[in-house]
């Protein structure tokens, strides 16, 4: 006779399967049960809403696309997942997650993989522009380096980043070829002076004022132009935890501290609003156009995201009113790198224009076209390296 091999499931299989399950269907009825989040003040950013389905949208794969980011950005405790990841990646001395490094003296410091096609397709879309508008208008840039270029020695060892200098060499020599007026990046600067670590944030990608006024400093002076004096005074706001630090959270960060210069009498009007913020809520409206006084918005200063105190966020056009000397106009064509400028830009110009191509997209008048419209003669780029590296909203300028 054969045996029979009944075999009855081992109670300790039983009990994993089960908690397995329980904990997937659980988090997944959870993401679905509560209300869906807005914006995550741990990543600094709006967060995708359930997209409208549409066969079109299907057929050309945004549906599906918009569905995963959704999908991944409102799923049931993600910032403590994130956190808990983190703590057990630190745990195994990793130096390494979600594109940032673990530095020296508690600094968080993007990675930076040199993408030359992407380059050189962007700086090919300033040059047509700068080439567009040559004879009406000058175009010139200040091109920002990332803490990772001017901190390298704080990065752990075995790293595989890339030197920035190639890429900021490429720009130079497409500007040079392709009409800009000027072209300047402080990057050697930066990485001899002494004071550099304070030029950026501990645990975030931009610079800080001292960063900005440095190369702002340096721009106008190779210029030839007189330097912006020091501010009378500055309004601090501590406990700054960044993007970087939002992409690999752990207890024990030492947070930073913003520092936001005086700047005089300015008026801020947000003409198209679409951005990475709501407008500030101090805000009033004046025939369909929000604006307010000051450059500094109030509720950014009581949240995490207190770099965003500058303006409010980044928004695809703004137009500034100053109490400077001179009745000079400038547009500046920026990412957000740009905002820690402004207090000074506010120095010396008496009206400022501001484009963010990351959101200015159809609209009524092209970049050129309002430049003509507006009657403004000077363009001053304003991008940080990685942006120009990565970013592909430079289409979208004409």
């Amino acid at each position: 006779m054969k045996k029979r091999n009944d075999k009855k499931a081992a109670p300790g299989g039983i009990v994993t399967v089960s908690v397995f399950l329980t904990i997937i269907l659980g988090f997944g009825a959870a993401s679905i049960i509560c209300p869906d989040r807005e914006f995550s003040d741990m990543e600094n950013r709006r967060l995708q809403q359930a997209p409208e389905f549409s066969l079109q949208r299907l057929r050309d794969g945004t549906f599906t696309s918009d569905i995963e980011k959704y999908m991944s950005d409102q799923i049931f405790l993600k910032d403590q997942l994130v956190g808990l990841r983190t703590a057990a990646d630190r745990a195994l001395a990793k130096s390494y997650l979600n594109g940032v490094y673990f530095g020296k003296d508690g600094y968080y410091l993007q990675d930076f993989q040199l993408n030359e096609e992407m380059i050189r397709k962007n700086m090919g879309c300033l040059t047509d522009f700068a080439e567009t508008v040559k004879g009406s208008a000058e175009v010139s840039m200040l091109l920002a380096p990332n803490s990772i270029s001017v901190l390298s020695e704080k990065l752990p060892g075995f790293t595989q980043t890339d030197d920035q200098r190639r890429a900021v060499a490429i720009a130079e020599e497409m500007a040079q070829d392709g009409g800009f007026e000027s072209f300047f990046c402080p990057l050697a600067f930066m990485q001899e002076n002494e004071d550099k670590d304070s030029f950026y944030y501990r645990t975030d990608h931009h610079w800080t004022d001292a960063g900005a006024r440095a190369a702002y400093d340096l721009f106008l002076d190779s210029q030839g132009k007189p330097t912006v004096p020091a501010p009378e005074s500055y309004k601090e706001l501590p406990g700054f935890l960044g993007t970087l630090y939002s992409k690999a959270p752990q207890t024990g960060v030492r947070a930073d501290t913003v520092y936001l210069p005086e700047c005089g009498e300015v008026t801020v009007s947000y003409i198209s609003p679409a951005g990475d913020h709501q407008v500030p809520a101090e805000c009033e409206e004046q025939e369909g156009v929000s604006w307010k006084s000051g450059l500094y918005a109030a509720e950014p200063m009581e949240t995490k995201d207190k770099y965003a105190a500058i303006m409010g966020g980044n928004f695809a056009l703004c137009e500034i009113e100053t109490s400077a000397d001179s009745d000079e106009s400038i547009l500046i064509l920026k990412d957000s790198y740009a905002n820690a400028v402004l207090p000074y830009l506010c120095r010396n110009y008496r009206h400022i224009s501001l484009i963010d191509l990351r959101y200015y997209h159809m609209e009524e008048r092209t970049v050129s076209e309002y430049l003509k419209e507006k009657g403004i003669q000077k363009v001053l780029c304003i991008y940080n390296i990685d942006f120009l590296n990565s970013d592909n909203n430079f289409v979208w300028l004409e």
